[in-house]
């Protein structure tokens, strides 16, 4: 990922594309029931060679776009799907093996001196995909009984070890990217990409790896990072602790919004879980303050300002239940019903909008949870 651009930011510009039971903990996925949402948004983002298209943002593609399908097929039991997406990944975006080559964060249309090329455009990778990706591979080889995915997520998650972490002073920390993200004034960092969740499903796996320190790590500076629950896009590590990221004016966003949604669906029986949810549960007080999901807020005090684009109250869902907080949960689903066309949220239906939904409200309707240990459980 390069470190001068906000991913987030280009997902909310531009024109998109206008497109009108108990869970179980076992070793084996049942069929999964019908999930419309899923299949409206592979018809209207997912290509049939795999690639799943940002149409906000010059159809791009994205390593994030790749592994958050991955999820959701896995979730949805959509094995045909779900091999597209992982064969377009390693082919375009790693070089044809995740053994070897971490993913390339940016891939699109590219100006050559003769005519457009489709490749990548920035090889740096995202750790949270990275993450992501793998978790899934984990996760779909257990469930599908597929070992070789199993192996390959072991592969990847060494590449991220070798790569994208980082010791200061006794902290383990997750670079946003191999490259960028270091200079004399700290460390450049994005605690969106740092599930609790999912980190605690590696550091079952890899229990001589370094997961449950970054988990550690990130749970020791969360007080300090959103006070009165406002998590920030990013922060300066510095050798006096978390500073201000000048680069983003400090605000929480579009990135910022999914430590809430991580929040959200972590399981209450996971104590790293619950330790998020308390530093973030404050944050009802600015929600009930203002009535509404702002666009921005701000951890240093300054006011809210914007309204949320749909996906923000979808990704809200999970945590509002979670926090007891009802009445802003029944206000956020009726928001969501007044935004819906379809099975798509908005007018044009935008990629991280969706994406935003099919996680926080599958979870709503109980579609999937995660066990005290990480793994990802389906009816």
């Amino acid at each position: 990922m390069s470190p001068g651009l906000s991913r987030r930011r280009l997902l909310a510009a531009g024109a998109g594309l206008m497109l009108g039971a108990p869970l179980l903990a076992s070793g084996s996925a049942a069929p999964a029931r019908a999930w419309p949402a899923w299949e409206q948004f592979a018809a209207g983002f997912i290509r049939d060679d795999g690639r799943v298209v940002d149409w906000t943002d010059n159809a791009r593609s994205t390593s994030e776009g790749q592994s958050y399908a991955l999820f959701f097929a896995l979730v949805a039991g959509d094995r045909t799907r779900f091999d597209r997406v992982l064969g377009w990944t390693r082919d375009n975006l790693a070089a044809g093996s995740l053994h070897q080559h971490l993913p390339a964060w940016h891939w699109g249309k590219t100006d050559t001196d003769t005519a457009p090329l489709w490749d990548v455009i920035d090889p740096n990778s995202a750790s949270d995909a990275d993450l992501w990706i793998a978790y899934v591979l984990l996760q779909a080889g257990r469930l599908w009984q597929r070992p070789a995915l199993i192996a390959e997520a072991q592969a990847l998650l060494a590449l991220v070890e070798a790569q994208e972490l980082r010791r200061a002073s006794a902290l383990s920390l997750l670079l946003p990217g191999p490259q960028g993200f270091e200079s004399e004034a700290g460390l450049r960092l994005n605690p969106s990409y740092l599930p609790p969740f999912l980190l605690k499903n590696l550091a079952t796996e890899r229990p001589h790896g370094p997961w449950q320190a970054v988990l550690d790590s990130h749970l020791r500076l969360l007080p300090s990072l959103a006070p009165g629950g406002r998590m920030p896009d990013w922060y300066l590590l510095t050798p006096r602790g978390p500073r201000l990221d000048v680069g983003s004016d400090g605000r929480g966003s579009y990135d910022a919004i999914r430590n809430y949604l991580w929040a959200g669906i972590g399981p209450a029986s996971m104590p790293e879980a619950r330790a998020q949810l308390a530093a973030l549960k404050p944050f009802l007080a600015l929600l009930r303050g203002i009535g509404r999901t702002p666009e921005v807020w701000y951890p240093d005090g300054r006011a809210p300002t914007g309204i949320g684009p749909p996906g923000f109250d979808a990704a809200l869902l999970p945590f509002l239940t979670a926090c007891g907080a009802d009445d802003l949960a029944s206000a956020a689903r009726a928001r969501l019903d007044r935004a819906r066309l379809g099975d798509l949220l908005g007018s044009p239906a935008r990629y991280y909008d969706q994406v935003l939904a099919l996680f926080g409200e599958a979870h709503d309707q109980n579609r999937y949870r995660f066990g005290p240990d990480g793994r990802l459980e389906l009816p």
